[in-house]
């Protein structure tokens, strides 16, 4: 799949769910991120998240912190903890990610498109209305009024 929010379009494949594996407490997926994409600064509202960078090379930044990680490299961000992620090497990022519980895959998929199809044009409100569902808080992207 692809997802429509990041700078770049950002392959993804969820390969541990409620969905398709029957998994009730753990997301687990892979995801590449081309030069010069980026991941959006973010907060998870439910789950920890760990990234494990396979290949590549990665500026994280949690909660205002940035982080050089390398092939091999692992980020833990603990539940509302603010993160972004750049692609700052030469290649193509490969990560694999966990979550702790359900709920953000909800936002993947409502934010994407099967591989080889483009991602979907969506509105801001289709965009918070996603962000909801998959319990999590983009930078810009709160609900007016605080809703």
């Amino acid at each position: 799949m692809r997802a429509g929010v990041a700078t770049l379009p950002v392959e993804f494949v969820l390969k541990v769910t409620p969905q398709n594996s029957g998994s009730r407490h753990l997301i687990l997926g892979t995801q590449t991120i081309p030069k010069g994409g980026t991941v959006p600064k973010h907060r998870h509202l439910g789950q920890d998240e760990v990234v494990f960078l396979q290949h590549g090379k990665a500026r994280f930044t949690l909660n205002g912190k940035d982080y050089v990680v390398h092939d091999g490299g692992m980020i833990f961000a603990p539940v509302k903890t603010w993160m972004a992620l750049e692609n700052i090497g030469t290649d193509d990022i490969q990560l694999i990610f966990i979550y702790s519980a359900p709920g953000f895959e909800e936002y993947m998929r409502c934010t994407s498109a099967p591989a080889g199809e483009p991602p979907p044009q969506i509105s801001q409100n289709e965009l918070r209305a996603c962000a909801r569902k998959g319990d999590v808080e983009y930078e810009g992207l709160s609900d007016p009024a605080g809703k």
